[in-house]
């Protein structure tokens, strides 16, 4: 199956943002039960109903992959082929299938008539063609039933039913910043428990944590070469010109201050002191895009680049971090103003193969193949700090 979503009639594109409407351009008529959740304390409306396999693949689409949308507009993860063909497994050897409930979000839902009955309230309603809807919880059900349609080895298949919570936000559209935060806070909150997501998408999309708002924001400074966001993969998947996950990033700040994400929620919860810690980011991250070379990794070889170089890893954005840290003690006690020091970085970091990281005992030469030693940030922070003259960090001495 083509997972790539056809731009055409059914996709507009406004001011950089994407609405999905009906593909069909048919208003499509729903029978639907009044719920009561929790969520609708966010100001939306919830109700549950039946689709057919074959409303479903006419009447909604499935968000375009981050290789055609920027990952900062998108609202799901990417539908990827691996998932879909397990899918496409289980329905060919299954004698019985069955799927678990959907989530669709709607901006808008026309009621034509509502009955009561055994305590409970029916909505006859309408889905107008022009209506916004993201799947927010069932993008690979989607694409299974796409395939199953676009195959036509069963024409039946498509009269079996899939329940589904509509979700409605009464937004002009889903691509509001109220929507956007919604339907993302959604999908953080159904896979908290579950290993499905990368850790990045799960933190990136958690806009009910202070800490995620706080570092979205700072993904948002530009310090010359664009917005940082542009070169952090936001959910995860490395791609042209980013040099670390959103995941390694927030890892780089939080070695800075000293803390953990739990911790760190109270103090941001205050004004203030999130406006100071702001600042200190602020300037601890202009000194460090100020020193990486980023501009080679915008590159159509840009995944060989990535593997070759050190300054990528991980392991260098956290010793990064634990640098700053010792650096914001130095200002703290007044020896130092600023954190210009990080500019003055002189060793290999553009090359994992330089002789410096295995005399360093940083890498390993492993029957001809370089390999980072696992653990080493510290080690790599401490060698920053002694060849800048930084006095080391507790964290790094402790």
């Amino acid at each position: 199956m083509n997972l790539e979503v056809t731009m055409n009639s059914l996709i507009s594109l406004k001011s950089n943002e994407l609405n999905m409407v009906a593909p069909n351009n048919k208003d499509l008529p729903v029978v639907l039960f009044k719920t009561n959740e929790g969520i609708e304390k966010r100001g939306v409306r919830t109700y549950e109903g039946l689709l057919s396999f074959r409303e479903l693949a006419e009447y909604f689409q499935l968000e375009p992959n981050s290789d055609k949308l920027n990952e900062d507009l998108k609202v799901q993860r990417d539908v990827d082929s691996p998932r879909v063909n397990k899918l496409k497994k289980y329905w060919e050897n299954s004698s019985g299938p069955v799927f678990p409930g959907m989530t669709i979000f709607i901006n808008a839902l026309d009621i034509i008539a509502t009955h009561d009955v055994g305590g409970r309230t029916i909505a006859e309603s309408i889905i107008k063609s022009d209506t916004c809807r993201v799947i927010g919880d069932g993008q690979g059900r989607t694409a299974l039933i796409k395939w199953l349609q676009e195959s036509g080895k069963n024409d039946t298949d498509l009269d079996y039913t899939i329940s589904v919570k509509f979700i409605v936000t009464d937004t002009s559209a889903l691509t509001c910043d109220k929507a956007k935060k919604i339907i993302r806070q959604v999908f953080a909150d159904y896979h908290v428990e579950l290993k499905k997501p990368t850790k990045s998408i799960s933190k990136h999309f958690n806009t009910d944590s202070y800490f995620t708002v706080f570092v979205n924001e700072l993904l948002k400074l530009d310090f010359g070469f664009g917005e940082i966001k542009s070169c952090i993969a936001l959910h995860g998947v490395l791609r042209r010109g980013n040099v670390w996950t959103y995941d390694q990033f927030t890892g780089m700040i939080l070695k800075l201050l000293n803390t953990s994400t739990g911790n760190i929620q109270k103090e941001l919860a205050d004004d203030g002191k999130r406006a100071q810690l702001f600042e200190l980011c602020k300037q601890f991250l202009n000194a460090v895009f100020t020193t990486l070379p980023i501009n080679i990794l915008d590159t159509d070889n840009y995944k060989e680049c990535h593997d070759n170089t050190m300054f990528t890893k991980a392991i260098f954005a956290n010793a990064l971090g634990y640098v700053g840290q010792s650096i914001f003690d130095e200002l703290i006690a007044g020896t130092k103003n600023d954190f210009s020091d990080l500019t003055r970085i002189k060793m290999p970091i553009t090359s994992k193969q330089d002789k410096y990281w295995q005399k360093s005992k940083v890498t390993m030469n492993d029957e001809g193949v370089i390999k980072i030693i696992r653990g080493t940030d510290k080690r790599i922070a401490s060698l920053i700090c002694h060849d800048l003259r930084i006095f080391p960090c507790k964290s790094l001495t402790a």
